[in-house]
């Protein structure tokens, strides 16, 4: 044995060999304590002082790697912290692998370096058994998801990385040609035309553990490079697709966090999600729902919500048991002002009063109005008064916040639901039509009709089609997204047009995708599932960075290569 450390009292009389990392030595009087770790967890090593190495033992420090040859025996003072703790070895001999300057930062659990040192030095920060753990359990969860999908008659296939840049969505990372010269490729965002031209290929059942590019803002959740389970299903419905992903989840976490998640995962539409949670991917660990005070207001004295509201803003509110400083109320306004808010008012309303905040004006009966709805005795309430999207959007981020700030949080518990009945269109800043999910989302059967006959002006009424998306929600995160896809070429054109593209741009970014949809395709589905983020939340840690080998720092940079470079 030269690997694992994993030794016990059942190894007491074995002679072993050992190979790894000083995590640091001691002496105590004639004895030398090494802590000698490797991946496999750690080993108390004793060196007497007729060993022969007993002078090397002494110059050893932190990080040096040593093979070490002795007696495994029971240790005296054991250390119940550590799966070796009932035994230590004797060491018979000791051989200098190789020496260590001082570390930049500490090896251990905990660290001293902040994360720009962490990622520049990313091969030691690996060292840290917390990185470590993240990455085994990584690997156990991709070898789940293999055999669950190998055992459903899935067939794993690779679909390119350098691809056709094409409108919409994301930014893309480019890719220059030697070969071609002045021509780019670009970093496929996601396999998603790919999986659909799997399904025209005859590939009943397609899965694949993807890269997938993006150039954007780097965030605790996302960054420039990630990986997505991608699956997609020839003649399948939103069920069967939806079934396979409940199975998958929670034999992932029962296997791999003993969590049983629900038999079957709750349901929300996204219409209310967005009215209860302001959010399209609510966090339900906590009540503490959203509520319009339109109504119960609109003939309030306080002039700044009754001039609002007579603009045909609404007034969109949240409400905690939890009291508030001033000072904490102005750092949360600045928040909302920083998206988009006017300002945030708020009140304290204790036995029936404002004790404190900018709504002492509020009457009796607009009190007890608020009161019923926020169903609290004594609670602190916050408004937003503007358009129902955006108060919604800006409340709901808000209501996260405060559950933060009080500690409202469990990272231990895992409430999972799908969000469903997706609008097919919604409308950007500059009163274009967007896709919400992706364009080549299918319409609800009821809809096909009106999204073919429509005139694309007809904003109001493309607003009101609904598609056949579905977005899977962990813990307020997104995780996975997916639909039943269009597979009617005139449709599609349809979906495009709508979208503002002329046909010259569809022919010239889809023309090859249309030309695919002519030769007899079948209906067909999927999902894909972003695996950093639900590692990340299984594993409780703060940034998806910490679920990755060789991530890319905040700013979407490589500390420890310095990548990117400029080309000459």
């Amino acid at each position: 044995m030269s690997t694992n450390f994993k030794i016990n009292k059942n190894n007491i009389g074995e002679k072993i060999t050992l190979k790894g990392w000083v995590k640091k030595s001691r002496r105590m009087g004639e004895l030398i304590f090494i802590d000698l770790r490797n991946q496999t967890g750690l080993v108390q090593v004793v060196v007497d002082s007729a060993n022969e190495n007993h002078e090397l033992a002494n110059q050893l420090r932190s990080e040096y790697v040593i093979e070490v040859v002795g007696d495994v025996v029971e240790r005296k003072n054991k250390n119940d912290k550590i799966y070796s703790g009932e035994v230590e070895v004797i060491a018979e001999t000791i051989t200098l692998i190789s020496a260590s300057e001082q570390t930049p930062l500490i090896i251990d659990d905990v660290t001293d370096a902040l994360e720009p040192v962490r990622m520049e030095y990313r091969y030691l920060d690996i060292r840290r058994p917390v990185i470590q753990e993240a990455l085994i359990f990584r690997s156990k969860f991709n070898r789940i998801i293999r055999e669950y999908f190998y055992g459903n008659d899935f067939t794993e296939i690779e679909t390119p990385v350098i691809t056709k840049s094409s409108p919409g969505g994301a930014k893309e990372l480019k890719v220059l040609s030697e070969n071609h010269e002045g021509k780019q490729y670009a970093l496929v965002q996601s396999p998603q035309v790919y999986k659909q031209l799997l399904m025209y290929g005859g590939i009943n059942k397609y899965f694949q553990i993807a890269k997938c590019f993006r150039d954007e803002d780097s965030r605790s959740d996302r960054q420039l490079e990630f990986t997505q389970l991608d699956l997609e299903i020839a003649f399948a419905d939103e069920k069967e697709i939806q079934a396979h992903i409940e199975t998958l989840v929670k034999k992932l976490f029962k296997d791999l966090k003993e969590v049983d998640l629900p038999e079957e995962f709750p349901r929300m539409s996204y219409e209310q999600a967005m009215v209860e949670y302001g959010s399209d991917k609510p966090d339900t660990r906590f009540e503490n729902k959203l509520f319009n005070l339109t109504e119960d207001l609109k003939s309030t004295e306080i002039n700044f919500i009754s001039s609002g509201i007579n603009e045909g803003k609404e007034v969109i509110s949240v409400a905690f048991e939890q009291d508030i400083s001033n000072g904490e109320f102005k750092k949360l306004e600045e928040e909302v002002k920083m998206q988009g808010a006017s300002g945030l008012a708020w009140a304290r309303i204790e036995n029936n009063e404002v004790v404190k905040g900018s709504l002492k004006l509020l009457t009796a009966e607009e009190i007890a109005s608020i009161k019923n709805k926020a169903n609290f005795e004594n609670f602190t309430v916050f408004m937003v008064i503007d358009e129902n999207k955006k108060a919604s959007e800006i409340v709901g981020r808000l209501r996260v916040k405060l559950a933060d700030n009080f500690e409202m949080l469990d990272n231990e518990q895992f409430n999972i639901l799908w969000v469903t009945d997706w609008p097919m269109f919604e409308e950007n800043s500059q009163g274009q039509l967007d896709s919400v999910h992706n364009p080549f989302s299918a319409p609800v059967a009821d809809d096909k009709e009106k999204l073919m006959t429509l005139s694309t002006d007809n904003k109001e009424e493309l607003l009101k089609i609904m598609t056949r998306g579905y977005d899977l929600v962990l813990n307020g995160s997104e995780i996975g997204g997916g639909a039943i896809r269009i597979n009617d070429v005139e449709m599609q054109n349809k979906v495009f047009s709508v979208l503002g593209m002329s046909e010259q741009e569809v022919e010239d970014n889809f023309g090859w995708f249309l030309k695919s949809q002519k030769f007899g395709i079948p209906y067909h589905g999927g999902i894909a599932l972003g695996l950093d983020r639900v590692l990340s939340i299984m594993l409780n840690r703060d940034s998806i960075r910490d679920v990755i080998a060789f991530p890319k720092s905040t700013s979407g940079a490589d500390d420890m290569t310095k990548a990117p470079t400029r080309i000459d």
